[in-house]
């Protein structure tokens, strides 16, 4: 028993000085997205993969409406605890990750889909079409790999992750929707239903209502899509942080690839046990007609 104690304190001890050396912005370095028309959007990278690993994922984040600029710095703040798991679990793959920011004239969506008579714009909002064209070089410069390409968002954030999956299908190999909402259109509904989805909520959330989630899971469920969806029962709005901090959730992520079906295995050593919850919590919530 000494023994175990001993070595579970070297564990802990050699984890937490890796955190607190590298920072989040030492990790996420300040960059510029451009495109041939003059248009910018500021952008913070971490490449965490050396050349031999290309083409690698790609996962962009985006950030909700209490972190909008133009700073290239307020948006970090939300991802404290998604840095503490890219740099303490080894078992996650060489990637790109961007956290781009988007401003408060100029936001990831055109209008928020609060009510289920939404109808998606017919273009995407400035921001978000500069994130798809970056992503879209970066598989031209042989650095993204093509069947690899992730997203998700909070809040704001998680309206632009329905907005991008909704709008560009067979385009994301997985999403992470977090209290966010979109358009039950029979088209777009359709779009999402080509990319592996994990929705997660609130219950209590007092900004962002859960319905906004739940009629999208049931639209998808309708439509011969089962997504993932968590639920977390009492919770308010801002559940993000727990999301980034589960480790299942990015394995989750990195077993999804372009066109192929959802992986549901978590990776997880309880044989997919936490996985299985939450497809019991899906039956719970999504009541399709």
């Amino acid at each position: 028993m000494r023994r175990l104690l001993a070595a579970l304190l070297c564990a802990v001890g050699l984890a937490a000085p890796a955190a607190a050396q590298f920072s989040l912005t030492e990790c996420f370095r300040a960059e510029t997205i451009r495109n041939d028309r003059g248009e910018t959007l500021p952008v913070r990278v971490w490449r965490k993969y050396d050349k031999a690993d290309l083409p690698v994922p790609v996962v962009v984040m985006l950030h909700g409406s209490g972190q909008c600029g133009t700073d290239n710095s307020s948006q970090l703040g939300a991802f404290g605890t998604l840095h503490h798991e890219i740099l303490t679990d080894t078992d996650l793959p060489p990637a790109l990750w961007a956290l781009p920011q988007c401003s408060q004239l100029s936001p990831w969506v055109r209008t928020i889909a609060f009510e289920e008579t939404y109808r998606q714009p017919r273009y995407p909002a400035p921001a978000l079409r500069l994130v798809k064209e970056w992503l879209d070089d970066l598989v031209k410069q042989g650095i993204a790999d093509p069947e690899r390409i992730y997203i998700g968002g909070y809040s704001l954030g998680g309206f632009g992750t329905w907005d991008a999956i909704q709008r560009w299908p067979n385009y994301f190999a997985g999403a992470l929707p977090i209290c966010g909402g979109g358009s039950v259109q029979e088209g777009p509904v359709r779009n999402a239903a080509t990319t592996s989805i994990w929705v997660f909520h609130g219950a209590a959330d007092g900004a962002v209502p859960v319905a906004c989630s739940r009629r999208l899971v049931a639209a998808l469920t309708k439509a011969g899509v089962t997504p993932l969806y968590t639920e977390f029962p009492g919770a308010g709005h801002e559940v993000w942080g727990r999301v980034f901090a589960d480790s299942a959730v990015w394995r989750w992520l990195f077993r999804q690839r372009r066109g192929e079906p959802m992986a549901n295995g978590s990776g997880d050593s309880d044989g997919g046990g936490a996985m299985d919850a939450f497809l019991r919590q899906l039956k719970a919530y999504v009541t399709p007609d």
